[in-house]
């Protein structure tokens, strides 16, 4: 299938046009996808993150993803998918945090800069401060990892932007910090991890 055999306009139209294109099964890069399909970068997220609420596909290794058994069958069928997850999964909220979560684990490796890119959408505002609270929050319950090396920045004098690795991805649901205890909430596995610090 290639962009232009189906109207990729719409959030259930695209998620429909990433089922298809992934309908023989095998592993298919990310990259490759966006392309094929004619989606930037924040659509291809918003159409992966449906497909994985629904357990429809996984991510093998950084950069690449696969259909599921269930996702398999579900193109198979040919299915057209309109809403959210289904079945007993509870619909997660549309929100920046729960966006750039799934951009998280789609890049694997990321800056700031380019999850902000992913996740915002109009009218969210600057997100960058929130993005940093965020990731160092997942930080310091070890959810991600800064990484020695820095990615070269555009400004003169520049020390360039921090990178990070996720370490722990345990689900589609974005993990969510509970100021009161300090801790991440993973609604992933039901569980609390402490926070070693909390800016």
């Amino acid at each position: 299938m290639v962009a232009g055999e189906f109207d990729t306009g719409t959030l259930g139209a695209a998620t429909t046009a990433l089922l298809r294109a992934m309908a023989d099964g095998s592993d298919h890069g990310v990259m490759a996808l966006q392309e094929q399909l004619g989606l930037n970068r924040r659509q291809f997220n918003n159409a992966a993150r449906r497909l994985f609420l629904r357990s429809y596909a996984t991510i093998v290794k950084p950069g690449v993803i696969r259909l599921t058994n269930g996702g398999k069958a579900a193109a198979s069928s040919g299915e057209v998918i309109r809403g959210g997850p289904k079945g007993q999964v509870k619909i997660i909220k549309d929100t920046f945090r729960q966006r750039a979560w799934t951009a998280m684990r789609v890049r694997r490796c990321f800056t700031i800069g380019e999850i902000v890119a992913d996740a915002s959408r109009d009218g969210d505002g600057d997100q960058q401060d929130n993005a940093r609270r965020y990731v160092s929050r997942l930080s310091a319950a070890g959810y991600v990892a800064e990484m020695p090396r820095r990615v070269s920045g555009t400004a003169p004098g520049s020390n360039g932007f921090k990178r990070w690795l996720i370490r722990q991805d345990t689900g589609p649901k974005a993990p969510v910090f509970r100021e009161s205890a300090c801790a991440i909430h993973d609604p992933n596995t039901g569980e609390d991890v402490a926070c070693k610090t909390a800016s």
